[in-house]
Protein backbone atom coordinates (compact mmCIF):
# COMPACT_ATOMS: atom_id res chain seq x y z
CA UNK A 1 0.00 0.00 0.00
CA UNK A 2 2.59 2.26 0.58
CA UNK A 3 4.44 1.68 -1.88
CA UNK A 4 1.78 2.58 -4.54
CA UNK A 5 0.86 6.24 -2.72
CA UNK A 6 4.82 6.33 -3.12
CA UNK A 7 4.38 5.74 -6.68
CA UNK A 8 1.43 8.28 -7.32
CA UNK A 9 3.19 10.61 -4.85
CA UNK A 10 6.37 10.49 -7.78
CA UNK A 11 3.86 10.54 -10.33
CA UNK A 12 2.46 13.54 -9.02
CA UNK A 13 5.85 15.41 -8.56
CA UNK A 14 6.91 14.68 -12.09
CA UNK A 15 3.74 16.04 -13.54
CA UNK A 16 4.20 19.30 -11.52
CA UNK A 17 7.82 20.03 -12.62
CA UNK A 18 6.78 19.16 -16.41
CA UNK A 19 3.74 21.60 -15.47
CA UNK A 20 6.63 24.01 -14.01
CA UNK A 21 8.73 23.95 -17.19
CA UNK A 22 5.83 24.28 -19.43
CA UNK A 23 5.01 27.60 -17.99
CA UNK A 24 8.46 28.84 -17.74
CA UNK A 25 8.77 28.63 -21.58
CA UNK A 26 5.15 29.53 -22.10
CA UNK A 27 6.07 32.40 -19.57
CA UNK A 28 9.05 33.28 -21.96
CA UNK A 29 7.38 32.82 -25.44
CA UNK A 30 4.81 35.66 -24.00
CA UNK A 31 7.63 38.18 -23.16
CA UNK A 32 8.67 37.74 -26.35
CA UNK A 33 5.53 37.81 -27.90
CA UNK A 34 4.81 41.11 -26.26
CA UNK A 35 8.10 42.21 -26.96
CA UNK A 36 7.42 41.78 -30.94
CA UNK A 37 4.00 43.33 -30.29
CA UNK A 38 5.22 46.48 -28.45
CA UNK A 39 7.56 46.93 -31.41
CA UNK A 40 4.88 46.50 -33.72
CA UNK A 41 2.58 49.09 -32.88
CA UNK A 42 5.58 51.48 -32.10
CA UNK A 43 6.22 50.97 -36.21
CA UNK A 44 2.05 50.98 -36.84
CA UNK A 45 2.00 54.61 -34.57
CA UNK A 46 5.17 55.92 -36.44
CA UNK A 47 3.43 54.93 -40.18
CA UNK A 48 0.19 56.88 -38.82
CA UNK A 49 1.50 59.37 -37.97
CA UNK A 50 3.58 59.96 -41.59
CA UNK A 51 0.48 58.72 -43.04
CA UNK A 52 -1.04 61.50 -41.63
CA UNK A 53 1.57 63.97 -42.34
CA UNK A 54 1.62 63.09 -45.99
CA UNK A 55 -2.09 63.17 -46.61
CA UNK A 56 -2.10 66.58 -44.49
CA UNK A 57 0.59 67.94 -47.32
CA UNK A 58 -0.93 66.89 -49.24
CA UNK A 59 -4.51 68.26 -48.14
CA UNK A 60 -3.06 71.58 -46.85
CA UNK A 61 -2.14 72.41 -50.27
CA UNK A 62 -3.82 75.73 -51.77
CA UNK A 63 -5.64 75.14 -55.05
CA UNK A 64 -5.41 79.49 -56.07
CA UNK A 65 -3.58 79.02 -59.15
CA UNK A 66 -5.53 79.27 -62.43
CA UNK A 67 -2.84 79.05 -64.89
CA UNK A 68 -2.62 76.69 -67.61
CA UNK A 69 0.16 74.42 -64.85
CA UNK A 70 -3.39 73.96 -63.19
CA UNK A 71 -3.84 70.44 -64.60
CA UNK A 72 -0.54 69.58 -63.41
CA UNK A 73 -2.37 69.73 -59.85
CA UNK A 74 -5.37 68.41 -60.87
CA UNK A 75 -2.70 64.49 -61.76
CA UNK A 76 -1.15 65.66 -58.60
CA UNK A 77 -4.23 65.01 -57.13
CA UNK A 78 -5.06 61.90 -58.62
CA UNK A 79 -1.50 60.55 -57.46
CA UNK A 80 -2.59 61.97 -53.66
CA UNK A 81 -6.14 59.77 -53.58
CA UNK A 82 -4.24 57.02 -54.91
CA UNK A 83 -1.46 57.15 -52.48
CA UNK A 84 -3.92 57.58 -49.88
CA UNK A 85 -5.71 54.58 -50.58
CA UNK A 86 -2.64 52.70 -50.11
CA UNK A 87 -1.29 53.56 -47.62
CA UNK A 88 -5.18 52.85 -46.19
CA UNK A 89 -4.82 49.41 -47.32
CA UNK A 90 -1.33 48.87 -45.43
CA UNK A 91 -2.59 50.47 -42.55
CA UNK A 92 -5.71 47.69 -42.81
CA UNK A 93 -3.16 45.24 -43.66
CA UNK A 94 -0.85 45.84 -40.37
CA UNK A 95 -4.25 46.42 -38.07
CA UNK A 96 -4.96 42.82 -39.19
CA UNK A 97 -1.25 41.31 -38.31
CA UNK A 98 -2.00 43.12 -34.37
CA UNK A 99 -4.74 41.73 -34.19
CA UNK A 100 -3.42 38.26 -35.65
CA UNK A 101 -0.80 38.43 -33.03
CA UNK A 102 -2.83 39.48 -30.13
CA UNK A 103 -5.00 36.47 -30.60
CA UNK A 104 -2.52 33.94 -30.71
Amino acid sequence: MQQVINERLTGIEKKVKQLAKKMEQLQKNNLALEEENRKLKSGLAVYKQQANQTLTLGLEVPDTDTSPAKDDKSGASKRSKKMKKEIEQYLKEIDKCILWLQNN
